[in-house]
């Protein structure tokens, strides 16, 4: 008897550290470390699996809102915009296409890969700040990078580098592929070392690389006259490889400016090369805020869904960006207007103010209705009516206050953190940001906007709550 309740005792200890260890507290907060578990209706779901990363990739926090993070998840992505290309992983390699709109479909102009490549997976084997490395089993591996014109392209020693061509009109001469009108006007160049021999069988196309592992390839800009011609004046990138990308920050208070600095390191595949700067590409918000003594891009223009990408001989580029504060809502100034009636407003706000927020929504939703009051509420303190005011800020405050607490045995308005995936989900979650680990950016972005609305009528609150 005396062992058993000794026992029994040890057991509650473990079970007691076990809830405790699950718990993890953060100033007036607390989330857990421990899936909570399903609430009555079946909801709160567990992201699957474990990330598809290997080599270098293995043991970085896991980024799950970039542009390439469904290679992580999926055996295989579609719909990977690195603008100006749309990319694809299938079993025999990287899909390259140039879609100007929309999504990818199943039409494959150019398939870029290794002998008889059929890998069911394709994991990310490396990250940094703007590229990614794809990887097929070790045979063969694709990096790309936002606004980068290549893709760059590493094999086996044992494999012989392929390439498919369904669509276009193929020219070789020597070591250098072009492919011109391969999907909606898009043109592509391929560069195998110098000195390589591409040899034809069909539409495939394959080479040894003149005993290397490397090689690359662009697209050539749709305003080119002559794509030949481009594709030449391309070749000096061809063989300079981008081994990490990096982007520093720095905030000067006094002057408010952001200055941000975009960093590539390169590898020079081929000795024979003097060139040493890559193609980057910047996007509108990048050159349009250049800081002065930065590098500009004068060489090729490409358009994009995003705006025209510029493109830059260089390695690195600089950003200045100028905070100039965000009213978070516009002055009482509404009496300007012969149309302007204060009445009405405060009937707007009178239908509001007592609204509560739902005991059974998700995190999307609740972000959008908290939205709705803390806006109504700003209002209100514009207009005066400070009764209206607070009643919103208290119904915000207790509920936020209660996603940002974790409770043993609860299982809806909680935090908990996955470590698998390195994210932080919401119970009761929405639009797949629990299973799928969607959307955490603008969900979460709510949040934050609700915890800034308290910490500007309750100066202080951030303290406690905050981190």
């Amino acid at each position: 008897m005396q062992l058993s309740l000794k026992t029994l005792l040890v057991f509650l200890v473990i079970l007691n550290s076990f809830f405790i260890s699950a718990q993890v507290t953060v100033g007036n907060g607390s989330y857990t470390t421990t899936f909570p578990g399903t609430d009555s209706a079946g909801r709160n779901g567990f992201p699957s699996g474990t990330p598809q990363l290997s080599g270098n990739a293995i043991g970085k926090p896991v980024p799950t809102n970039d542009w390439w993070s469904k290679l992580i998840k999926e055996n295989h992505a579609d719909n990977l915009f690195n603008y100006p290309m749309t990319m694809k992983t299938v079993n025999s390699g990287l899909v390259v296409t140039y879609i100007p709109w929309g999504v990818i479909d199943d039409i494959q102009p150019i398939i870029v890969g290794v002998g008889s490549l059929n890998q069911s997976q394709a994991t990310v084997s490396d990250y940094s700040d703007w590229t990614v490395t794809m990887n097929w089993g070790n045979q063969f591996n694709a990096t790309s990078g936002i606004g980068m014109p290549f893709i760059y392209f590493e094999k086996a020693a044992s494999e012989t580098a392929s390439i498919t061509i369904n669509s276009g009109t193929v020219s070789v001469t020597n070591e250098m592929i072009t492919v011109t009108d391969a999907r909606n006007g898009g043109d592509f160049a391929i560069y195998a070392p110098i000195g390589s021999v591409w040899i034809q069988n069909g539409n495939t196309y394959t080479s040894s690389l003149n005993g290397n592992n490397y090689w690359s390839m662009a697209m050539i800009p749709l305003t080119a006259s002559n794509v030949a011609t481009v594709a030449n004046e391309y070749k000096k990138y061809a063989y300079v490889f981008p081994t990490n990308t990096e982007v520093s920050w720095s905030f000067n208070e006094s002057t408010s400016v952001v200055s941000s600095t975009f960093t590539a390191t390169v590898d020079v595949k081929d000795g024979s090369v003097t060139h040493t700067n890559m193609l980057l590409g910047l996007l509108p918000h990048q050159w349009s805020n250049l800081a002065s003594g930065s590098p500009v891009p004068i060489e090729h223009i490409y358009e994009t869904a995003r705006g025209q990408l510029k493109t830059l001989d260089g390695n690195s580029f600089s950003v200045q960006n100028t905070f100039k504060g965000i009213l978070p809502t516009l002055p009482n100034l509404g009496h300007y207007s012969p149309s302007y009636s204060p009445a009405a407003l405060d009937n707007k706000i009178s239908q509001i103010e007592n609204d509560a927020l739902a005991t059974w929504t998700d995190s999307y939703n609740e972000g959008q209705v908290m939205n709705r009051l803390i806006q109504t509420a700003r209002i209100a303190d514009e207009t005066g009516n400070i009764e209206a005011r607070d009643k919103i800020i208290l119904t915000i405050k207790e509920r936020l206050e209660d996603w940002l607490t974790y409770q043993s045995g609860e299982v809806a308005f909680l935090f908990y953190y996955n470590s698998t995936w390195s994210a932080m989900l919401g119970y009761p979650s929405g639009h797949g940001q629990d299973n799928n680990i969607n959307d955490h950016h603008f969900h979460w972005g709510y949040f934050i906007h609700a915890a800034a609305f308290i910490e500007q009528f309750e100066p202080g609150w951030v303290n406690q709550w905050g981190d």
